[in-house]
């Protein structure tokens, strides 16, 4: 089973980087690219809200690339785009190139659904491994503010 599109792009980047690099510039080579807006990338300023007064506040700056694009290949045509918190533009660039491919669904795709689920696997551990880590750092104040005696 797929997960949503919104969640593609993510896990492809948590997929191995030379197998989504490769699979994306072999579709390259027997398709045409066409960016359907400028490639973006740069400093984005993160605005959350205040857990309690709900105010708006700028966290910061980070990291942000934008790719649109269409992939045109003999089997069939799609949009794809990908958006990631990072400066790696041709990284970037291959996941919309994989996510129209998917879309369009290409011979590739159960190599590209292979890499999504490889990808989801690896966020899965990661969310379990700060889920850990977190639960380390937990202290119970009640048992601080016993007596001993």
């Amino acid at each position: 089973m797929r997960p949503d599109r919104e969640d593609w792009a993510a896990a492809l980047a948590a997929a191995d980087k030379g197998r989504v690099a490769a699979l994306a510039d072999r579709i390259r080579a027997r398709a045409t690219v066409e960016p359907l807006a400028p490639p973006r990338e740069g400093l984005m300023l993160m605005q959350l809200r205040d857990s309690v007064a709900g105010a708006a506040f700028h966290l910061g700056e980070i990291p942000m690339a934008r790719v649109h694009l269409r992939l045109t290949a003999p089997e069939g045509v799609a949009e794809g785009g990908a958006a990631l918190m990072s400066d790696d533009l041709a990284l970037v660039t291959r996941l919309a190139i994989l996510d129209a491919a998917l879309v369009a669904d290409l011979p590739e795709a159960p190599e590209i659904e292979a890499l999504l689920a490889e990808g989801m696997a690896v966020r899965v551990e990661t969310r379990a491994q700060r889920a850990l880590a977190l639960d380390r750092t937990r202290v119970d104040f009640q048992l601080l503010s016993e007596d001993d005696a």
